[in-house]
């Protein structure tokens, strides 16, 4: 199963892109719609769940709007990861990010719905799992709460 998730936000763009194209995968294709006033003909969808996980869970690849709450989630599952900008938005706040984690080969950035099915098979083929990094916080909160002390 392919999913597509886009949070809470709208991404019509990439819906309408994915329920076009999926006329001719044959793999199912599940989206998780947010906001959006376009609905999906060619596939099932919702719009929004309590979670998401069991459709990480389940999907083969997972397609976002590239958000970091949902890229996040996905970094977690060996799941391959095509994280799709939304160029229409003003901050495009997603880039730094994007570019980050296609460098590291953590996920494949589509910058072109036109190159949508391309993307796919790339992340199919040439990701590399995500490694978390050791997070550090609590000695830098146990060093500042030792120096006020």
């Amino acid at each position: 199963m392919i999913f597509v998730a886009v949070g809470t936000t709208s991404f019509d763009t990439l819906i309408k892109a994915v329920d076009e194209l999926c006329v001719n995968w044959p793999e199912k294709v599940v989206m998780q719609i947010g906001t959006g006033s376009y609905e999906p003909k060619n596939c099932d969808y919702f719009r929004f769940a309590p979670s998401l996980t069991s459709y990480y869970e389940q999907a083969s690849v997972v397609i976002s709007h590239g958000g970091v709450g949902i890229t996040t989630e996905v970094l977690q599952f060996p799941r391959p990861l095509v994280a799709v900008e939304d160029m229409t938005h003003p901050e495009r706040h997603q880039q730094e990010i994007l570019i980050a984690l296609s460098q590291a080969k953590n996920l494949v950035w589509c910058q072109n719905l036109q190159t949508l099915p391309e993307a796919i098979e790339q992340a199919r083929t040439q990701l590399q799992p995500y490694d978390k990094p050791d997070c550090y916080i609590h000695t830098v909160v146990d060093q500042f709460i030792e120096r006020l002390i």
